[in-house]
């Protein structure tokens, strides 16, 4: 591609060596992945900046250069084109090489703390029960249709791979696409250059406050997605920050907005709903009249969440004969309420709540469901948002009838350390506490509290497979845990 036509939408404040002829075939932040014929952005970073790499760059080829800093030293034959945030600029480069590839599809973008990953699979599977061959990007993975592609360890990865595996779902016949879209991407500009239909936001809890600092930094990454959806954003109207994001969208757009809870007066609202272990029937009142529904995951949030996938998919025209089928036959989201079969005389789930809210939430939907005695094990991660310890310690003793606090990520802090946060918040609400620091015996001693009819919850890891440790990153899975510390138990009854 040219590099007058890759530069069409940047805002440059100056150009040196312009060569706008010049041939572009790979753009790259990263000095190490620079061919001949490169564009390199050199993007400032926590660790690292890139514009020290620069000259690196230059040396393995880099044709162009797009910096934010003043440079000391220009080459020859090499073009450098300035501009006020290289980071900004990174995905408009990006959306441009590949050819505005979100253009081209129906691109549906869900933030919020808690939801986002169920959601994208509700829509993906809606979609595809239509007909319509999806992709997703989110923290599970990444998917084209049903291959999964690796997401390199982040909910939204850095804008110049969006791009890219935008386009790669694309050339194989994908027409809609369901990304999750973190605060930590909307702040980094990792969404810069896509062009988003609807917009979706879940809720907004405590989570990510050592990143934002503040509920209102966070918020206010949140709400970037809105202003670059272009037919509808849905909200959660039954959020207090929802509301807020209603009235400034309002105020500040032109897009249509789309409310959604539990509560009469939104757009679209359910009622009647009856909790099972297998799923939730419920009422939906919509715009056009009443639906009743079966959605094939329990759990109240679950239903949060298909209210907002039922409105993505109507608007896209998809009929609600469809959507009923497609709630009814939704599989299991990963680690999302999960519940196990283990021929174990108590129930067992894996969920990934990880903060406050989204415990709180688990624990009362599993209270709605099931009538046994709630066991929780979990924990919290390490060199992360450390107010929220004590706050998810409370909520476990005010909801669970026995706490087992344990390690879930402890990184370079000491485990036990973050377990004592948590209790000291556990014991606020109840004496029924203990603390096992390895995760597996943790489990396994949950396990042995258990009565016939309890639910042993496990909370905090859902899909993940590593436990990071201080110095080392080990493989772990929640799934195998829970299994062999049944097994253990029934040997043990058996001896």
């Amino acid at each position: 591609m040219k590099l007058e036509k890759l530069l069409n939408e940047l805002r440059i404040i100056e150009i040196r060596n312009n060569q706008p002829d010049c041939d572009i075939n790979k753009i790259c932040y990263n000095s190490r992945e620079v061919v001949p014929g490169s564009l390199f952005v050199a993007i400032p970073g926590y660790v690292t900046d890139g514009h020290q790499y620069i000259g690196k760059a230059i040396s393995q080829g880099a044709v162009a250069v797009v910096h934010q800093d003043d440079l000391t030293d220009y080459q020859a034959g090499v073009s450098y084109i300035k501009v006020g945030d290289s980071r900004h600029a990174l995905g408009i480069l990006g959306s441009y090489f590949y050819g505005k590839p979100s253009a081209s599809m129906v691109v549906t973008g869900i933030t919020g703390t808690n939801g986002k990953t169920s959601l994208t699979y509700m829509l993906k599977h809606i979609f595809e029960t239509e007909g319509k061959k999806c992709g997703l990007i989110g923290t599970i993975h990444n998917l084209i249709g049903d291959q999964v592609v690796d997401n390199r360890g982040r909910t939204t990865p850095e804008s110049l791979e969006v791009q890219e595996i935008i386009n790669e779902m694309k050339e194989r016949g994908c027409t809609h696409l369901f990304m999750e879209v973190s605060s930590h991407g909307l702040a980094l500009d990792r969404v810069n250059g896509v062009d988003f239909d609807y917009g979706i936001f879940t809720n907004l809890t405590q989570d990510h406050l050592d990143y934002h600092k503040t509920f209102e930094n966070y918020f206010e990454a949140k709400a970037k997605l809105f202003f670059q959806a272009q037919k509808a954003n849905i909200i959660n109207g039954d959020d207090p920050w929802g509301r807020k994001l209603c009235d400034i969208l309002k105020e500040k757009t032109s897009v249509p907005v789309l409310t959604y809870g539990m509560n009469p007066g939104h757009d679209y609202y359910a009622r009647d709903l009856i909790f099972g272990a297998k799923g939730t029937d419920f009422t939906l009142v919509t715009p056009d009249g009443e639906e009743k529904l079966w959605l094939n995951i329990p759990g109240e949030f679950m239903v949060y969440n298909a209210i907002a996938a039922i409105i993505a998919a109507v608007a896209e025209g998809v009929t609600m004969a469809v959507i009923r089928t497609a709630l009814a036959t939704m599989p299991g989201v990963e680690g999302r309420m999960e519940i196990l079969d283990l021929e174990a005389p108590f129930n067992v789930i894996i969920d990934y709540a990880h903060s406050p809210d989204s415990l709180e939430k688990l624990l009362q939907s599993v209270r709605k469901i099931f009538t046994g005695r709630i066991v929780l094990v979990f924990g919290c991660n390490g060199d992360r948002d450390k107010e929220k310890r004590p706050i998810m310690g409370r909520i476990a003793g005010e909801y669970a009838d026995m706490v087992v606090v344990t390690s879930d990520n402890p990184a370079s802090e000491n485990p036990i350390d973050i377990i004592n946060a948590v209790v000291a918040g556990v014991r606020e609400k109840t004496d029924q506490v203990a603390t096992v620091e390895l995760r597996q015996e943790g489990i396994y001693y949950g396990a042995t509290l258990c009565r016939p009819g309890d639910v042993l919850v496990l909370a905090g890891k859902g899909h993940e497979k590593q436990e990071i440790m201080k110095d080392e990153t080990l493989y772990y899975n929640e799934w195998d845990t829970a299994r062999e510390a049944v097994a253990r138990l029934k040997l043990k009854s058996e001896n």
